[in-house]
């Protein structure tokens, strides 16, 4: 009788399989630099959607163990960094709203797209109003919440856009389609 050899994967799978480790987190930090174009100029606004915000969502509800709570911490780290506003902000923000987002996921997973972004709604909500509070505690007075608000509205009106760019990249690239 043949001896079988032990299945060992080749070099075209493992990276393949580095690939769809790395790609939410790579979409991630692409976002980060996104959000530094002023592509709201181009429709004659000065806001930027939170470009972060929506891989965030969108990978804590699609594929949370590839997207893990570090990587979500060196997102916001480097947004920080690259904005100049306050080192630790968006980072703080986006792994609060990531863990909250993952600890809910459930109700929206397997829902219709109309779940999804309601669901998107109510976490950018609860991260521009986390970002609001914790700027305010740190200015010591308090910040006009309507720009944070203005922000966020724009951000949900632009997600469907980014969640179906970001499915589709799934479907390509982590399922192999």
């Amino acid at each position: 009788m043949a001896k079988l050899e032990p299945y060992s994967p080749t070099p075209a799978s493992r990276a393949g399989r580095i690939v769809m480790t790395i790609m939410p987190f790579a979409i991630g930090l692409v976002c980060v630099l996104f959000s530094f174009v002023p592509v709201g100029r181009i429709f004659g606004s000065p806001l930027t959607p939170a470009f972060p915000l929506m891989a965030v969502y969108y990978w804590a509800i699609v594929r949370p163990e590839m997207f893990p709570p570090l990587a979500v911490f060196t997102v916001g780290l480097l947004f920080d960094l690259l904005s100049g506003g306050e080192i630790g902000l968006w980072a703080f923000v986006y792994v609060v709203t990531y863990a909250v987002v993952v600890t809910q996921r459930m109700l929206v997973v397997n829902a219709p797209f109309s779940a999804f972004w309601i669901g998107f709604a109510f976490a950018a909500g609860f991260a521009g109003a986390l970002a609001w509070v914790v700027v305010s505690i740190i200015h010591g007075v308090f910040v006009p919440p309507v720009s944070v608000m203005k922000h966020m509205a724009v951000t949900v009106a632009v997600f469907p856009i980014f969640a179906m760019l970001f499915g589709r990249i799934e479907a390509r690239v982590l399922q192999g389609g």
